[in-house]
């Protein structure tokens, strides 16, 4: 019985756990700033965030940042003041609706295709059928089993 209330007693506290967790919350300003710099291309470093590179520009990037949330900006103006500085290019994950959305498409649309020309492959490369043998050719092979097995035997 004890054995049954400790489970009952563990799922409830399972499940109050998954609740607090998932409740919205509002972030704070250095969730902002990190949740920003995360998003932004450094312009010196090959393939970093902001927030992850140690360079001079990265740093007075997050000063930026940190300096547009102060004064209340939302997080989409703070990143459209980047994009109108650096172009697209500067988020690590430009939007799809840009030019650089093809680079997404174009080898999902290829391999749509590939797909379909082997299906259409598959199906119309049956494996033909053999000829049935003639009388003549089944008469040859029943005289040569027969010899053969008079040979051996």
């Amino acid at each position: 019985m004890s054995r049954r209330v400790l489970i009952v007693i563990a799922a409830l506290a399972l499940a109050a756990a998954l609740v607090f967790a998932a409740r919205p919350h509002e972030p704070t300003a250095d969730e902002r700033i990190d949740q920003i710099a995360a998003e932004l291309r450094c312009p010196v470093c090959q393939g970093l965030s902001v927030k992850d590179s140690t360079s001079e520009t990265a740093r007075q990037m997050r000063d930026l940042v940190g300096q547009r949330v102060r004064e209340g900006r939302t997080n989409a103006e703070i990143e459209a003041e980047f994009r109108a500085a650096y172009g697209d290019w500067i988020l690590l994950s430009p939007p799809v609706s840009s030019w650089s959305g093809l680079v997404w498409l174009v080898p999902i649309a290829a391999l749509a295709a590939g797909l379909v020309l082997v299906t259409g492959r598959l199906r119309s490369d049956e494996a033909p059928r053999p000829a049935e043998p003639s009388a003549t050719q089944v008469a040859a092979l029943r005289e040569r089993v027969a010899r053969e097995e008079a040979a051996e035997g």
